[in-house]
């Protein structure tokens, strides 16, 4: 006959204490991994890029419309792609390559979609004539079909004769959080600016240009900005936000600390990013009296009323040749990625970063990338997350591995 068993009230304490005992020996006797009352040691960030669209010729920038699902891709031979939901659409966007010629540094090589694109349509492309001049021009969506533009919507907004050479053109174009046109334009070629452009106020080259182009017309395709630092002055360009500029092939703005970052490609010894307040106008960024930190015409090398860079690199130490600038993370997959702002290096395509705040650059991060081939742009989609293209001719999404 089996036992019967009961248990008085007074058996329950000392059960209870069997049972917790038991419990804590089997999680280890009570140890902890951690002190008490912290959370686990988070995994460090790793990078990864994740291919979203190949076979491309020269993907040279990729943005987006506000709010667009879509990734609109330029291919510097003169047409722009779509990505609709990971399809590569077959039909360009837009195609000026009759328009244009892809030799030397030259070729289609920005669009920039107006902040009210949904409701007028409007874009403006930055790109190359057949003489070499760049030409800054609006264009239009079609009217019955979102995938492609309207080919007789072009306005010519602005042309700059760039006269004998065939490098440095800038290329990009982007709308600021104040609602105008910005276009950083290259020196004019060759090497050294012997033109001395880049000082030059009374010249477009070499500079970052800000216009207003939201009641472009024909006989008035821009105006000038109230606020621009030459406007009204004899002998000085009104169009002038900035000078002092190389090469700047990629500037980004970084609208929630209101910063401006440009990445100014460097001679032969250094590269270099200059990092301003957004609504800073005048700034001299120091070329041709200085090639990044180092001066470069010795006989005028005052730095006295220039911004200096607050990045550099050496192409002898970090084996760069041509800085890609890149953006401020802002998007939403990345939250440990905020507010660093990333750049890469035609040469070498790794992936770099740092953080700026009160003045100063937080030491540089390498997130490790390589093989990729030569970056040509950085993009970055309606929802802020970052892309890099390469001229391997595919565009990747950098994402977490």
């Amino acid at each position: 006959m089996r036992k019967q068993f009961s248990l008085s009230s007074q058996s329950w304490p000392c059960l209870l204490l069997v049972c917790c005992l038991g419990l804590l020996a089997a999680c280890g006797g009570g140890h902890h991994d951690h002190p008490p009352g912290t959370g686990p040691t988070p995994t460090p960030l790793a990078l990864a890029l994740q291919p979203v669209a190949s076979g491309l010729s020269s993907p040279i920038f990729l943005t987006a419309p506000p709010g667009d699902s879509r990734l609109f891709i330029v291919e510097r031979q003169g047409r722009i792609r779509i990505v609709d939901h990971g399809n590569l659409l077959t039909t360009p966007f837009l195609d000026i390559s009759a328009l244009t010629t892809n030799d030397g540094e030259r070729g289609l090589l920005s669009i920039a979609f107006h902040p009210q694109y949904a409701s007028n349509g409007y874009f403006f492309i930055y790109y190359t004539n057949l003489a070499g001049d760049i030409v800054i021009e609006r264009r239009q969506v079609s009217a019955g079909n979102a995938n492609l533009a309207d080919p007789l919507s072009a306005l010519t907004i602005l042309t700059i004769a760039h006269p004998t050479f065939n490098n440095h053109y800038g290329g990009l174009l982007s709308f600021g959080p104040d609602g105008y046109l910005y276009a950083g334009t290259g020196d004019g070629g060759s090497g050294g600016d012997p033109p001395g452009n880049a000082q030059n106020t009374n010249v477009l080259l070499g500079k970052l240009l800000r216009i207003d182009v939201n009641n472009s017309s024909v006989a008035q395709p821009y105006a000038i900005p109230a606020g621009n630092p030459f406007a009204g002055s004899a002998g000085q360009r009104g169009e002038i936000w900035a000078y002092g500029l190389r090469n700047p092939w990629r500037y980004a703005f970084d609208v929630p600390a209101q910063l401006l970052y440009i990445a100014d490609v460097g001679q032969a010894r250094v590269e270099e990013v200059d990092v301003s307040p957004v609504g800073q106008a005048g700034n001299n960024y120091g070329w041709n009296i200085m090639e990044g930190n180092l001066c470069y015409n010795s006989s005028t090398c005052s730095q006295a009323g220039l911004v200096l860079p607050v990045i550099t690199y050496g192409h002898d130490s970090a084996g760069g040749c041509s800085i890609t600038g890149g953006y401020v993370y802002r998007g939403t997959a990345l939250p440990e990625l905020t507010g660093q702002y990333l750049y890469s290096d035609y040469c070498n395509g790794w992936l770099k970063s740092f953080s700026y705040s009160n003045g100063t650059a937080s030491p540089v991060t390498d997130w490790g990338i390589t093989n990729v081939g030569n970056i040509l742009s950085f993009g970055q989609d309606a929802q802020n997350e970052l892309y890099m293209l390469s001229g391997t001719g595919t565009v990747y999404r950098i994402a977490r591995k």
